[in-house]
């Protein structure tokens, strides 16, 4: 990138989990197609980045990766890493900005966002704007939105409420290799079921998940195929089990390339973070939810209200779970196909409604409008 040219530099902020990456890497391919794009993340986030060659060989991108840990974290060693990551990487961004001066920037929370954006603002006179995924606001942008232009809002009423003309329903931005999926139409008869944890709790979607899906009726697992996401270190136990009580399986700790599985699943099984749940939305793809109990501000679980309440899958209550719960839904819709067309159905007419309210443009369309200048 040459940084010599300091005009229609633009940077996106984003916490190092996937549900804030990925948000910014749909709008990172939308605007570079003008500004030149400096992605300013963690260690966790930029192995994310990383991941897509694509992006990290073109001449008008570049990574700044910065140290931080959660304030709120207590023990004197977490205080002790607190102030050190803050000291080093407020000295690391006042040399950034200095050097690159960007006219615009956009935090996707994660504590990562919050010292980019304070120091841009108060020091450097950038304009920044926030996006927030979750029904319910984290953290960092709570901190964030005083001083931000814009917040982009994932769906059309956000908690905390607040009436101000600084909130726009812009939606979740969505990635262009979820985007260019055509969900393909099955060559057999079976249910497709595609399970992933994310980055956090994924034990029990090793054990628990796995318990259900074994005990299910022999002419049910006969018309499944479980492409499953699981930790590394339980990856040969699963396989092991999926094998033994024939299971046709695929198990691995991570899919690259999630759209091919996409293209093919006919369920989805997962946790309710606001990524996941746009793109579900987005493909309109009937799915089992399973909120993090330990989710920040119980936020997994407020998400997962929008599957429930307009009836876009199913949800399940990971201290309440029984194997009998999954396995009922699993054989109901194996026996009854008709419960995955009507949520095919409820999931069409949700998002012709969510796109009526956006004036039919899409959350990246929306976003890049305010942030590109």
């Amino acid at each position: 990138m040459n940084m010599k040219l300091k005009n229609n530099i633009t940077t996106l902020i984003a916490g190092g989990t996937g549900g804030h990456i990925y948000p910014a890497m749909a709008i990172l391919n939308e605007i570079k197609k003008t500004n030149k794009v400096i992605f300013i993340t963690d260690k966790r986030g930029y192995h994310y980045i990383t991941s897509d060659k694509k992006i990290l060989n073109q001449s008008n991108f570049k990574t700044l990766i910065i140290d931080t840990v959660s304030p709120f974290k207590k023990g004197f060693v977490n205080k002790f890493k607190f102030l050190y990551f803050f000291t080093s990487s407020f000295i690391k961004l006042i040399y950034f900005y200095f050097k690159y001066k960007p006219k615009t920037q956009i935090g996707f929370g994660g504590y990562t966002t919050i010292l980019p954006c304070l120091i841009g603002k108060i020091f450097f006179k950038v304009e920044y704007f926030i996006h927030e995924q979750n029904a319910i606001m984290g953290r960092a942008n709570k901190i964030l939105e005083p001083l931000a232009s814009q917040t982009f809002i994932p769906f059309n009423k956000i908690s905390p409420l607040k009436k101000t003309n600084k909130r726009i329903f812009s939606g979740t931005p969505i990635r262009k290799e979820i985007e260019s999926i055509k969900i393909k139409k099955k060559s057999n008869n079976k249910i497709n079921v595609l399970i992933f944890g994310g980055s956090l709790g994924s034990e029990f979607f090793s054990v628990s998940l796995v318990n259900a899906i074994i005990n299910l009726e022999p002419k049910v697992k006969n018309k499944i195929y479980i492409f499953h996401q699981v930790i590394n270190s339980e990856i040969k136990k699963v396989k092991k089990l999926y094998k033994i009580n024939n299971v046709m399986s695929d198990v691995k700790s991570f899919f690259p390339n999630i759209e091919k599985y996409y293209e093919n699943t006919d369920l989805i099984i997962c946790r309710a973070g606001g990524s996941s749940i746009a793109e579900i939305l987005y493909l309109k793809i009937p799915c089992i939810i399973i909120p993090l109990k330990s989710s920040m501000d119980n936020h997994q679980e407020i998400n997962s209200k929008i599957i429930y309440d307009n009836k876009l899958g199913w949800v399940i209550d990971e201290d309440n779970f029984k194997n009998d719960t999954l396995i009922n839904i699993i054989k109901d819709i194996i026996t009854k196909n008709l419960h995955l067309d009507k949520i095919k159905l409820n999931l069409e007419k949700y998002k012709n409604g969510n796109d009526r309210k956006k004036k039919y443009k899409s959350s990246n369309e929306i976003i890049s409008k305010y942030i590109i200048k």
